[in-house]
């Protein structure tokens, strides 16, 4: 069942099944977004379920046909957005145990190109990482999200040459920052 499906049966219904399954698709690829923003399990833990809270309450009103991911996404950014300023933009580094639980390297691993297949997903992670903040976020929501730019303009509240000035900025910074790790490898 598609999204439109699912979101008229909870709103005309009141199927919470539906609005589980529905929510549960997303819950993983927002949750992976929302670690790469803040970079803290309990946090993206926390606006997540805000998130979902606030989707919830806002999905009898919502009427954006086609769109519900990035405005999915919209409400997850915004959660996101909301739980650094409660940091006062203090952005906590992660510490080893915060690693070791990043979804995006948490599978396992058994053949030795499979585990240079994490190596290089890790140097990428980390150098998305480094990235500013606005062009980090535009990073993740095209790569992650599969969204396009149009929506990420959207999402982000920002004209659309600028969402694809930042990819363009943020695609030479990671070159650069990539750059010496990669020839070590060789």
């Amino acid at each position: 069942m598609d999204d439109s499906a699912l979101i008229q049966k909870f709103c005309q219904n009141g199927d919470r099944d539906a609005a589980r399954e529905l929510l549960e698709r997303y819950e993983r690829p927002l949750f992976n977004y929302l670690w790469q923003m803040l970079r803290h399990t309990q946090d993206s833990e926390d606006a997540l379920q805000e998130c979902f809270g606030k989707v919830l309450r806002a999905l009898p009103r919502y009427r954006e046909e086609n769109h519900f991911k990035s405005w999915l996404y919209r409400i997850a950014h915004n959660e996101g957005l909301n739980t650094i300023r409660r940091r006062k933009r203090f952005v906590v580094d992660p510490d080893p145990t915060e690693l070791a639980e990043d979804p995006l390297t948490s599978s396992p691993i058994d053949a030795p190109n499979e585990i240079d297949g994490q190596e290089r997903a890790e140097l990428l992670q980390n150098a998305v990482g480094q990235l500013p903040d606005h062009e980090r976020e535009v990073i993740l929501l095209r790569l992650q999200a599969d969204l396009p730019f149009k929506e990420i303009a959207r999402i982000t509240d920002s004209p659309i040459g600028t969402v694809l000035a930042r990819m363009h900025n943020a695609k030479k910074r990671l070159k650069k920052i990539l750059s010496p790790e990669l020839a070590m490898e060789s």
